[in-house]
C-alpha cells in the first residue's frame, strides 16, 4: 500500500469550508479535477444516512440469493481459519445489475434501496450546500442528478487499479467538467479503511493517457498522488475524467461512501451501470452489452 500522511496540510490538501467562495473553490476544481469540502453534512444526517443504506446493503444480497442470481446472501464469505474470501459477483457491469457492481473484487457500488425522492437521500440530493457547490463547478450551468449509490469497500477488498469513471467528450482538446461526483464518507476514514486515492490533474491526461502522461513526467509535471482521510460528513468532489483509485481495507470493518453523481443536462452515462434488473426476470446477460470489464 502506497505511503501516505494522515495530515491533511502536510499532504498538500486544501478542506474547503461547507460554503466556500465560487471562484476560489471552481478555480482550485479546474486545476487539480478534485476538492475537499469539510463538513458538507453534520453527524445527525450521516447517522441517518448510513442506517439507511446499511439495512439496504444487506436485503440486496437477501434478494439476489433468493433468486438465485448469487450462491450465498453476504458480501463475502471468508474460509474457515481466515482463509480466501469469495464474492457473489464477478467484477464489472457484465456481471452485475442496475442496482449492484462489483467494481473490484470485494468493493460494491450499490443503488439497490436508494431513492432520489425518499428519506433520507433526497434531503442530502436537494441540500443547498450540495446546490452550492455543484453550480459553482459547473459555472452556472443547468444540471442533474445522473446517479444515486454507495461505494462499499468490505473487510479485506485489494486495492483497486488506477481509472476514471468516464471518458472526455472531446478528444482535441480539453473541456470543462461536464460529470462529477460527491464523495460523502459516511464513517470516519483512516488509512487502513481504504479511502480513496486521487492523481491531482489526471482529468487533462485522461484524454489521451499513455502518451499524455509520459509528457507529464518528461516535464516534470506530473504530480504525485493524495489521499484526502476525510471525516463523516466530509466530502471529496471529483471530475469524472480524473483518475483515482480505492485502497485496500485492511480493517475488519465496511467502508460506505455516498455517491452523488451529477452531470450537464446534455451529458448521459451509459457506461456505469447496465441496463438489467436484478428485480427482473432472470434473461441471458450476453444481451447486456458494455465496454467495463
Amino acid at each position: 500500500m502506497a505511503s501516505m500522511t494522515t495530515n491533511r496540510e502536510e499532504a498538500g490538501i486544501k478542506m474547503f469550508e461547507c460554503n466556500p467562495n465560487e471562484e476560489e473553490v471552481s478555480k482550485k476544481f479546474d486545476e487539480d479535477g478534485f476538492v475537499c469540502i469539510s463538513a458538507l453534512f453534520p453527524g445527525r444526517v450521516v447517522q441517518e444516512l448510513l442506517g439507511s443504506y446499511e439495512r439496504s446493503f444487506q436485503e440486496c444480497f437477501r434478494a439476489l440469493h433468493k433468486s438465485g442470481r448469487i450462491p450465498f446472501p453476504h458480501s463475502h464469505l471468508v474460509e474457515e481459519g481466515g482463509g480466501d474470501v469469495s464474492y457473489p459477483l464477478g467484477v464489472g457491469v457484465k456481471h452485475g445489475y442496475r442496482e449492484i457492481v462489483m467494481r473490484s473484487p470485494g468493493r460494491y457500488e450499490v443503488t439497490y434501496g436508494l431513492s432520489a425522492s425518499k428519506k433520507p437521500f433526497d434531503g442530502a440530493v436537494a441540500d443547498a450546500k450540495v446546490e452550492h457547490i455543484v453550480r459553482a463547478l459547473f459555472k452556472g450551468c443547468d444540471y442533474y442528478l445522473s446517479s444515486l449509490s454507495v461505494v462499499t469497500a468490505t473487510p479485506g477488498c485489494p486495492q483497486q487499479a488506477w481509472h476514471a469513471d468516464g471518458g472526455h467528450v472531446d478528444l482535441s482538446q480539453h473541456q470543462p467538467c461536464h460529470c462529477l461526483n460527491v464523495f460523502l464518507p459516511l464513517v470516519d476514514l483512516t488509512p487502513q479503511l481504504g479511502p480513496t486515492q486521487v492523481r491531482p490533474g489526471t482529468h487533462h491526461h485522461t484524454r489521451n493517457l499513455a502518451p499524455m502522461m509520459l509528457a507529464a513526467k518528461a516535464r516534470k509535471t506530473l504530480r504525485p498522488p493524495l489521499t484526502p482521510i476525510l471525516n463523516a460528513g466530509d466530502a471529496l468532489v471529483f471530475d469524472y475524467r480524473v483518475l483515482h483509485r480505492g485502497l485496500p481495507n485492511v480493517t475488519a470493518n465496511s467502508r460506505p461512501i455516498l455517491v452523488m453523481a451529477f452531470a450537464k443536462k446534455w451529458f448521459t452515462d451509459i457506461l456505469n451501470f447496465p441496463r438489467r434488473s436484478m428485480l427482473h426476470a432472470h434473461h441471458d446477460q450476453s444481451s447486456d452489452q458494455s465496454t467495463e470489464e
